[in-house]
């Protein structure tokens, strides 16, 4: 009986090479669940069949043939264990090459989500340099001195922006000394004018940030807030923890145009792109009037320490 098992042994094998083949071929990978299972066990039960009348062809033509191999319950017997023994396999065929598949997907999607960052964040240090020496170029043949101190301060966002480029995140207390750095830049064109102040919970200021994100928040309020008020107005920072969420509220002086700030505001479209592309859907940035004289931008992100 070995010549037999052989036979159906090497069969077995061909079978299964021209079944994945096929199954390559016709791109089985891509079908939904439910006609990737109807085809699989379909052609399970083909082959199962067509193995065991090769054993019986085999034992036919050594004179091993009796008339109880084809005997129904052999019948059922034999290919039943063949069905389990092609279900055991394709399973571990096609679940190999599923998370193959989704891994390759997956590797593709944080290389193309890491490209995007890149360029976002290249984005960022251009936009702010061009509004920054604006302010600056106001107080060269003015304020003199003003504009020294206002290029200092410049000179350590550069600094930090150049280290921070590098990373994905940032602590929450890195970022906040760039933001006091941009705030005192400010100060010095806004004088009286801009007012500021700082609520941070001590448990937040190592969670992480994407860089630049705090700063161009402030930069949005006191650009489409503050400065289009005479008597100019106050900026706020509070940041918080609850249920496993970092939350942080940045309150300015003025109101909020939805319309006309996401015709012009590409460092906030910056920021929700660069939320959901680190995030996904786990990220929240709202902007919104708390009441009539202020307005309210609340981020909340995934407490993490990294």
């Amino acid at each position: 009986m070995a010549l037999p098992i052989v036979a159906e042994t090497i069969y077995f094998f061909l079978i299964t090479h021209v079944y994945r083949s096929l199954s390559k071929k016709m791109e089985w990978l891509q079908l939904p669940t439910t006609q990737l299972i109807s085809k699989v066990l379909a052609s399970i039960v083909v082959m199962a069949i067509s193995v065991y009348f090769v054993r019986v062809g085999v034992s036919y033509i050594i004179n091993l043939y009796s008339i109880e191999i084809v005997s129904l319950v052999n019948i059922l017997g034999n290919v039943t264990a063949n069905i389990i023994v092609l279900i055991i396999w394709s399973s571990i065929y096609f679940a190999f090459h599923y998370f193959e598949k989704n891994t390759l997907s997956l590797k593709y999607e944080v290389a193309m989500n890491e490209m995007k960052l890149n360029q976002l964040k290249a984005q960022i240090n251009p936009h702010f340099i061009f509004n920054a020496l604006n302010s600056i170029r106001a107080l060269v043949d003015e304020e003199p001195a003003k504009s020294k101190r206002a290029i200092n301060h410049l000179s350590n966002i550069l600094r930090s922006s150049l280290i921070l480029d590098k990373n994905r995140l940032t602590s929450l207390k890195e970022e906040l000394d760039t933001t006091k750095d941009y705030l005192a830049l400010e100060s010095i064109r806004f004088e009286e004018r801009l007012q500021t102040d700082f609520n941070i919970e001590p448990a937040t200021e190592n969670m992480q940030v994407p860089p630049m994100m705090l700063q161009t928040l402030v930069e949005n309020g006191i650009k489409h807030g503050i400065s289009k008020l005479k008597k100019g107005g106050k900026v706020e920072v509070k940041s918080s923890v609850a249920l496993g969420r970092m939350i942080i509220e940045i309150r300015n002086t003025g109101q909020y145009n939805n319309k006309k700030i996401n015709n012009n505001g590409q460092g906030l479209r910056n920021t929700r792109q660069r939320l959901e592309l680190i995030y996904g859907a786990t990220a929240k940035l709202e902007i919104e009037n708390e009441n009539q004289n202020t307005v309210l931008t609340t981020v909340e992100i995934p407490a993490n320490e990294y």
